[in-house]
């Protein structure tokens, strides 16, 4: 009796995590909701965030479909809010929040809601990025996110993370499914979403991945003009 309770609720396990993944939720990407959680599991990951541009409906699908049984993997909630001076991925959201306020209001707005925020990618440049963030109260760092097609971007987020102690998180930003895990982190936790969120919070994280090969991303912003454009013409 004591060895299953010890297993159950004692061990943690190595987990392999991609938190910021785009779906067909975001206007810039295609992906389908069960693709994305299918070759999630395919290839191992243990959790993954969708994190869609400025909605959650990708994300509460992939909750959904994981509830229904049909993939063994953690859904942490997520989102990327477009602040006014940048992105900022929501971990644990249950609802969308405002587009264009400033990132010291999304974020007390974060909190109030129990949610993780975390700067992704913060010196990308395009689009509009927070830059340096000692001045906002992030719990975490994007340091490898495998769509930099310049890899000082990244070093410089890692440069930042060791500098304000934060904890560092690798995460691939898909917008195809067969980027999902191209960028990853690793942590010792238990499956569940406040386990997730109190591992990276000790600050026991570990980066993995390689970037996004060139044309791929070019694929991705030839895709993303045209659906601007029959938007357009809509």
């Amino acid at each position: 009796m004591f060895e299953i309770f010890f297993n159950t609720y004692c061990i943690n396990t190595l987990m392999n995590l991609d938190l910021h993944i785009h779906s067909c939720y975001s206007g810039d990407c295609s992906s389908p909701v069960d693709g994305i959680l299918a070759y999630a599991c395919n290839i191992g990951l243990n959790a993954i965030a969708i994190c869609d541009h400025d909605t959650i409906e990708g994300s509460l699908e992939a909750q959904r479909l994981v509830e229904e049984g049909g993939f063994d993997i953690v859904v942490v909630p997520g989102i990327e809010v477009t602040t006014n001076r940048g992105h900022l991925l929501i971990l644990g959201a249950q609802q969308a929040f405002p587009k264009k306020r400033s990132p010291e209001e999304i974020i007390r707005m974060a909190r109030a809601q129990d949610c993780m925020v975390v700067a992704p990618h913060p010196y990308k440049g395009y689009p509009q990025s927070l830059g340096n963030v000692a001045d906002l109260d992030v719990d975490a760092i994007e340091t490898l996110n495998s769509r930099y097609i310049f890899g000082w971007f990244n070093k410089k987020a890692e440069k930042m993370a060791k500098e304000l102690d934060l904890p560092m998180l690798g995460n691939s930003d898909a917008h195809f499914v067969e980027m999902v895990g191209r960028a990853y982190t690793k942590i010792d936790s238990k499956p569940s979403v406040d386990a997730i969120f109190k591992a990276i919070a000790s600050g026991k994280t570990s980066v993995y991945g390689s970037r996004t090969p060139i044309h791929i991303q070019i694929r991705q912003a030839c895709g993303s003009l045209k659906r601007r454009c029959m938007s357009k013409i809509k």
